[in-house]
């Protein structure tokens, strides 16, 4: 951390929007600009510059899906400090999903996947907002929105999101779980994404294969990676690429979603 900056608690913020009648988030960028910084980001120093971070409060994600990925990509973006998230699921948490879903508890079964995902990030970071949507991502408009991130089960509907993002000209970060196999990928518009690799497949495969808990957390942790790359202006290892996990036998390779050519990595 730059010794020049101040760091300020959260409710220095929190009374700053009271009184200003600007947002939370626009209230952390124009300190962190100021040569400030909420101290819950000190550790993120170095890895995050001060104009990361001013970035990333800034920034609005779409999250498509709160279940197994989503829960934990809501974690990982809420705890780095993307100031606008809005969460998209119109499902209920069900008994079965206590094995990966993060935001699945006994206290939270039967209620909506967002309004969890709601309270979960106002307890993690008081400085970033959830807005909670409950229909399908096919009748939402994402407009302002930075990134859209697919945390999508199975392989329905991922062409249609990947189309939605393509119309609002945002890159897409996706991921896919299927036993001890992960993948992941990048699409900027108009370029081919995961949607076409799963083309034609089963969505039955993941529940046959099963869904264990730590690929979903491996593969939304590089979902998270990529969506804060992107975010602060680095270049983003898997455009155009699919990264394919197996957990089991801790084999990584990548593949070209362009070419089809593979390498190890």
């Amino acid at each position: 951390m730059n010794a020049d900056l101040s760091l300020l608690p959260d409710q220095a913020y929190l009374d700053r929007a009271a009184l200003s009648g600007r947002s939370v988030q626009e209230e952390v960028a124009a300190g962190i600009g100021n040569g400030e910084m909420p101290a819950r980001y000190q550790r993120n120093a170095r890895t995050l510059r001060p104009a990361d971070q001013a970035r990333l409060a800034r920034a609005r994600v779409a999250l498509i899906g709160c279940g197994g990925l989503g829960g934990h990509v809501l974690e990982f973006l809420a705890r780095s400090g993307v100031g606008t998230i809005l969460a998209c699921d119109p499902d209920v948490i069900e008994i079965h999903n206590a094995n990966r879903q993060l935001l699945a508890t006994q206290g939270t079964l039967g209620r909506f996947k967002v309004h969890v995902a709601c309270e979960r990030a106002a307890e993690v970071n008081p400085l970033v907002r959830v807005e909670p949507i409950t229909i399908s991502f096919r009748d939402v408009i994402f407009q302002g929105v930075d990134v859209i991130v697919d945390c999508l089960g199975g392989a329905t509907h991922r062409k249609e999101l990947q189309d939605k993002a393509t119309a609002a000209n945002v890159p897409l970060v996706s991921a896919g779980v299927s036993g001890w196999t992960a993948l992941v990928s990048t699409t900027w518009p108009n370029e081919t994404g995961l949607a076409e690799f799963m083309n034609g497949r089963e969505n039955s495969s993941e529940l046959v294969q099963g869904i264990p808990s730590p690929t979903v957390g491996f593969a939304a942790s590089l979902q998270a990676a990529e969506v804060i790359r992107i975010l602060t202006g680095a270049p983003s290892a898997l455009r155009g690429n699919l990264l394919v996990a197996d957990l089991a036998e801790m084999r990584f390779s990548s593949v070209s979603l362009q070419t089809g050519s593979p390498y190890s990595i």
